[in-house]
């Protein structure tokens, strides 16, 4: 296997978030703003097992944290120094982000546009619920074949009912790799030809090879996570759902529907959608377990 950029089972994050860093972390001036915002569900945390904690605020990166016994963020979003004192300075940083989020395009736009998940699903929002947003930007090391390179999916899921972890893939409506031009002579031949079928099979032999690492890895984050934010996160048994979801948010063109029918025919209630966009997702939770089964504990 080979590196990938957010390589999370590369190994131990010990290593760089001891327990003396992350207690003078907890001391610094800086931590605590952004912890009150944690805690709102504007800022969400997400630990990188390179031995960096990322904080992002509508979809940018505010800061990074990698362990360092003076308790200092080592970048911001723009590669330079963070460590507000004060919460006007603080508040400019902010802005700052927000002001990107209203500029952003691509793949930029879609992290600002799922930052609407922070304050619904946080985990250290109280009282917190039953589904949970466990992380984003997930990446996983390189496999060895060639056609599995680059792989990061959008969010990870964690139904506190259950124990069961669920990876989705987001889109809008409007991206072109949920969309074929070829009617194909099938439904499930047009969700051959569709890019994000392809997308979703490299997700899903990832989830099948790391499943082990995943669940270890996991169970790890939320100790450590639960300790930094002194919140009880979740201690049960974790499981792996099989396959990727993908979210679809946004309207469809006339050609967008009908790839969404070749993919509602291949994916079934792995397909989610959302067709007035993400404001309104009180029941995404439902639609996330829906046709999904635990294993036996």
């Amino acid at each position: 296997m080979g590196e990938f950029r957010r390589d999370l089972y590369k190994r131990e994050h010990d290593r760089q978030l001891a327990i003396e860093q992350l207690q003078k972390m907890q001391e610094m001036p800086w931590f605590k703003l952004l912890k009150e915002d944690v805690e709102r569900g504007e800022v969400f945390p997400a630990l990188r097992y390179s031995g960096e904690i990322d904080f992002y605020y509508r979809g940018a990166l505010l800061c990074k944290y990698k362990g360092n016994l003076k308790g200092e963020p080592t970048t911001s979003r723009n590669n330079g120094p963070f460590n507000p004192e004060n919460p006007d300075d603080y508040k400019k940083t902010k802005e700052s982000c927000e002001e990107w989020g209203k500029k952003a395009s691509g793949k930029a736009n879609e992290r600002a546009t799922l930052s609407v998940l922070y304050g619904k699903f946080s985990p250290y929002i109280k009282p917190t619920l039953s589904m949970i947003l466990l992380d984003i930007e997930i990446g996983f090391p390189t496999l060895c074949e060639e056609n599995y390179k680059n792989t990061q999916v959008d969010l990870l899921f964690l139904d506190k009912n259950t124990g069961m972890l669920y990876f989705v893939e987001a889109k809008d409506a409007g991206d072109s790799r949920i969309k074929s031009m070829d009617t194909g002579n099938s439904l499930y031949e047009l969700f051959d030809r569709e890019e994000v079928s392809k997308q979703l099979k490299k997700y899903d032999m990832n989830l099948e090879t790391r499943k082990n690492e995943i669940l270890d890895a996991y169970k790890e984050s939320l100790r450590i996570m639960s300790e930094i934010f002194g919140c009880e996160i979740y201690s049960g048994k974790l499981s792996l759902y099989k396959r990727t979801k993908l979210l679809v948010y946004g309207k469809s063109t006339e050609n967008g529907i009908q790839s969404l029918k070749a993919i509602r025919a291949k994916l079934d209630n792995d397909l989610i959608v959302f067709e007035n966009g993400l404001d309104m997702v009180d029941d995404l939770p439902e639609k996330i377990t829906a046709g999904s089964f635990c294993e036996e504990p």
